[in-house]
């Protein structure tokens, strides 16, 4: 890709990270997305920056690593402060709610499942097979809207 990357371009990065996202390939989504967060500005960029990270934590629960999921959660949540509802078609309340669901069982282990000896492969409290999917409420980039 190039360093600037057109509508067209961010449309399809931005479609693909949802496809693999939803195939339950989050180590890919957040790859993918990645692409368009390192062009991107303002809301946008912190927006696209949740997106990953949202990704990043379900994949540290598929590894069994308590303590990514944690320390992963936590910057999260802060990317998606300020916006509410709906932005870039995707319910950010909805993300927000559907990482505590998943998140919480973890964040609810003993201490020592966090201790920074403890190898990855942990076995976590989540169904895997219940993992969120992303639907868009509108296609951001189908009337090219600025939200």
């Amino acid at each position: 890709m190039s360093a600037s990357h057109t509508d067209n371009d961010e449309a399809a990065i931005f479609h693909e990270g949802i496809r693999q996202f939803n195939d339950g390939e989050w180590f890919e989504a957040h790859e993918v997305w990645e692409d368009i967060w390192h062009d991107a500005n303002g809301q946008k960029k912190l927006f696209y920056q949740g997106l990953i990270q949202f990704a990043v934590t379900i994949e540290h629960i598929r590894r069994g690593n308590p303590r990514g999921v944690r320390a992963v959660y936590k910057t999260c949540l802060t990317k998606f402060e300020g916006l509410a509802g709906v932005y870039m078609g995707i319910d950010v309340d909805w993300i927000r709610a559907e990482l505590k669901r998943m998140v919480d069982p973890i964040l609810a282990l003993p201490a020592e499942r966090f201790d920074p000896a403890m190898p990855r492969g942990q076995d976590m409290p989540v169904d895997l097979n219940a993992a969120p999917k992303i639907a868009l409420e509108y296609d951001p980039f189908s009337n090219h809207r600025d939200d």
